[in-house]
């Protein structure tokens, strides 16, 4: 089981019962199928891979952990209710400061970006636009790829990369960097990345963006879902199978503004399942008071396919 943080299983009933109940109506939007591979190292150091969970939510240490959870009866894997039987961290998961998003490659490599967590003490600026990889095999944390900055980091924004996926159909991963924009000037830059190589596919500049994933659309066509941290919007774009980003095809998806207990959530998590988008949101104003506290909104759309567009129809 790979996660950063518990599933939330609530919304993920909702999506299946809604499946069964529209049956063939819903033909939309749906997710790739995850193909990662688990890392070996987990099963090297005695661990069951459907008990554990690599994790970066643990406030009170730095870096990523091996969460083992206890084994229960009548359960194939942990829920988030699950005890903790222990913890593991190998010494180098904590070399990069505070992490975030994680994600496994097709050889059960893990990949994972600096976040700065209420102050800059773990995390320096240089370090930022910086991805890490943990090895599959020998479990060891090391740098994979500094990413260029667009801009030098701007005051008052303690932030660099805030968000990567990976899509297993191309082995690209992809990223989103926020570093060298500052309240007046939007110069993030989605990239594009050959994950064999550690070469630059393309980018997208001048996108402030947090959440990450490639799925399919309507007319099973490849797309990258960003959400943007200015904005409640979620926007989409082809991916080539190059890893070349199709730019006259961008369409705005939906909008969190006005949904929500604050009404100015920004998309933090996106994932899918069948004609369901379920979006984490979060309020994000580029400080690390906000980051660090991080109140989170699930939110549930379906896909209107009379209409072409999403429709909200649950949030908690």
């Amino acid at each position: 089981m790979f996660a950063e943080s518990p599933i939330n299983y609530h919304i993920y009933k909702l999506v299946c019962m809604l499946i069964l109940i529209l049956g063939k109506n819903v033909q939309a939007q749906r997710e790739i199928k995850p193909c990662q591979k688990e890392p070996a190292f987990i099963r090297t150091l005695g661990y069951d891979p459907l008990w554990t969970a690599l994790s970066t939510s643990e406030k009170k240490t730095v870096g990523i952990v091996l969460v083992q959870f206890e084994q229960q009866a009548g359960l194939t894997e942990p829920t988030p209710q699950s005890p903790q039987r222990s913890v593991y961290q190998h010494p180098s998961w904590q070399s990069a400061g505070y992490l975030s998003s994680i994600s496994f490659d097709l050889e059960g490599n893990a990949y994972s970006i600096p976040t700065p967590l209420i102050s800059m003490l773990y995390n320096p600026k240089e370090k930022l636009n910086t991805i890490y990889r943990i090895d599959a095999y020998t479990g060891v944390m090391k740098e994979w790829l500094r990413l260029p900055y667009a801009a030098k980091p701007a005051t008052g924004n303690p932030y660099g990369l805030l968000g990567i996926t990976y899509d297993c159909t191309a082995d690209l991963l992809l990223a989103a960097t926020v570093s060298g924009s500052d309240r007046y000037s939007e110069k993030g830059i989605i990239y594009s990345i050959h994950t064999a190589t550690g070469k630059i596919a393309d980018t997208l500049k001048g996108r402030d963006a947090m959440a990450l994933t490639v799925a399919y659309d309507e007319k099973e066509q490849k797309r990258l879902y960003f959400g943007r941290t200015r904005t409640g919007e979620i926007y989409s774009l082809p991916l080539g199978a190059d890893g070349k980003f199709i730019r006259k095809q961008m369409r705005k998806e939906l909008s969190l503004e006005g949904y929500g207990p604050r009404g100015d959530d920004k998309a933090r998590k996106i994932k899918f399942a069948g004609g369901t988008m379920m979006v984490s949101g979060v309020a994000f104003n580029y400080n690390l008071q906000a980051s660090s506290e991080k109140p989170e909104t699930n939110y549930a759309f379906r896909w209107n396919n009379l209409q072409k567009k999403w429709e909200l129809y649950d949030l908690n």
